[in-house]
């Protein structure tokens, strides 16, 4: 994802900058204003694509808002942490009840805390993989 990124900024500077020179030389005045609007169009784009797109894996600093032990699939329990400025949740690994109440007693409801993530794109779930620190 990042090398594709980097590799569609390339190719949309290098559009602009070829449009914008074809126009000040003005030797092909059309292909220049095409290669500009395609450039531009380029570049939001990609701006866009790390918008929406979620990464795999990563650090995040969260604010917990809400703290809740839930059942998960196959009578397994997760502890799950949201936080509703980014609108999302992230919840632990599944395991016992006791082990998913353990995980929720590192989170205070409004305390900000730094953790380590990964993204299963096949069930839309963020999961907890690390509790990196708590900020104040």
């Amino acid at each position: 994802m990042y090398i594709l990124g980097l590799v569609l900024f390339a190719i949309s500077f290098g559009l602009v900058g070829y449009g914008v020179f074809s126009s000040l030389v003005r030797s092909e005045k059309k292909k220049g204003r095409i290669s500009i609007v395609a450039g531009t169009l380029l570049l939001i784009f990609t701006f866009v694509m790390y918008s929406y797109v979620p990464q795999v894996s990563g650090e995040e600093r969260i604010t917990a808002d809400e703290v809740a032990v839930t059942e998960g699939d196959n009578e397994r329990f997760v502890c799950t942490v949201t936080d509703n400025k980014l609108k999302t949740s992230y919840s632990s690994s599944p395991g016992s009840k006791e082990a998913a109440e353990e995980t929720c007693k590192q989170f205070e409801v409004g305390k900000n805390y730094t953790i380590t993530y990964e993204y299963d794109f096949d069930n839309d779930k963020y999961t907890i993989t690390k509790l990196v620190g708590r900020e104040n």
